[in-house]
């Protein structure tokens, strides 16, 4: 099957929901990606890699997964700590186990992941997702469930399968402050305020590490 994260960006929404499944525990990760996919890449081995990113994905995740970091729209409980030790958050999450897996006492539970291919440098990382729900694949492969914008066309925007409903119903669509086109709306405007007093230093401090500082502790 296709791609479901192919580096296309104007859908916030999509992204936040990937970002929430990485950054989520393995356990429960795995409860929502076996019915997306077959197989997880991801970019390993320091410097720019998914794990210096992920502190990103858990905020954007949380910027429509309400709740996911707690009351903290700066996700300050996942990352890394000063001493370069990752916060229990951080820790548990599907993303740190891939990425790290089988280096300092990390390892992916592989009953629910399975690893199947490390490029010569280790930047590059893919694990077989394990029990993928086939009716959720057959779902999606169904020309029937595609939603396109003419018949024949080539550009069908994706569905999720029935059994991650109740989870994509859990979402709040993101509002950006900026964007004209969209009716803001007071939860909205305290996300955002929130979140900019807290990455300006206010009560509850910034993250716990930035991403340089995350990079920094993937790459020793």
């Amino acid at each position: 099957r296709t791609t479901i994260a192919d580096g296309n960006t104007w859908n916030h929404e999509h992204i936040a929901t990937l970002g929430r499944i990485l950054t989520a525990p393995q356990e429960e990760a795995h409860s929502y990606a076996r019915h997306l996919a077959d197989y997880v890449l991801v970019w390993a081995g320091g410097g720019g890699d998914d794990l210096a990113k992920s502190p990103h994905l858990a905020r954007i995740g949380n910027s429509v997964f309400h709740g996911h970091c707690g009351n903290d729209p700066t996700c300050s409980n996942f990352g890394f700590y000063r001493d370069r030790s990752p916060t229990p958050m951080m820790e548990k999450s599907l993303l740190y186990k891939l990425v790290l897996n089988g280096q300092r006492g990390v390892a992916v539970n592989s009953s629910y992941f399975e690893h199947a291919y490390s490029s010569k440098h280790g930047k590059v990382r893919i694990y077989k997702v394990k029990r993928v729900s086939l009716k959720s694949k057959l779902w999606a492969a169904d020309p029937a469930n595609r939603v396109c914008d003419a018949p024949g066309s080539w550009y069908c925007v994706g569905q999720y399968p029935p059994a991650l409903q109740e989870f994509i119903n859990s979402r709040r669509n993101f509002k950006q402050l900026e964007d004209f086109n969209v009716k803001r709306d007071a939860a909205s405007q305290k996300y955002h305020e929130e979140y900019m007093r807290r990455m300006g230093g206010g009560a509850g401090g910034r993250p716990a590490e930035s991403a340089a500082a995350a990079a920094a502790a993937a790459a020793e």
